[in-house]
């Protein structure tokens, strides 16, 4: 054994005799991280997720931008459907603008309310010329 005296203070592990814990042995206490139900070891910084590497963060996803681009990518699909392609197109359009303002205000990402906006915007070109070509057709036989 070691020149080292028994003392009773140190903390224990259960179900181990107090004899068998080395001198010097402290139980490592785990505190709740302030970002969560997570804990973190003592000497280690809370965030950063081990070998001194930082959590990556995730940005806050922009909803209306999704869906401006979800609809003008179906308006530029389906712009050949007389109606149903400009309506999607327009949709695109407007959602996308609101998601890119949004996203600008907020600190989101504003990519896919931008390439909504792009499709919208393609699409409404080819679905306005087929709909004037098919009225014009129409018109013809009437």
């Amino acid at each position: 054994m070691s020149s080292e005296q028994y003392d009773p203070s140190y903390p224990q592990t259960p179900g181990v005799p107090a004899q068998a814990q080395p001198p010097g042995w402290e139980q490592q206490q785990y505190a709740p991280a302030p970002y969560g139900g997570q804990y973190t070891v003592p000497g280690r910084q809370p965030g950063y997720a081990g070998y001194g590497y930082p959590m990556p963060v995730q940005q806050p996803s922009n909803g209306l931008g999704i869906a401006g681009f979800v609809t003008g990518l179906l308006g530029l699909v389906l712009c050949w459907v007389p109606w149903l392609g400009v309506l999607l197109a327009i949709v695109g359009v407007a959602l996308s603008g609101v998601g890119i303002a949004q996203g600008k205000k907020k600190g989101m990402s504003i990519g896919l309310a931008i390439a909504g906006l792009v499709c919208g915007v393609i699409a409404l070109i080819p679905a306005i010329i087929i709909m004037v070509a098919i009225f014009s057709v129409a018109n013809q036989f009437s």
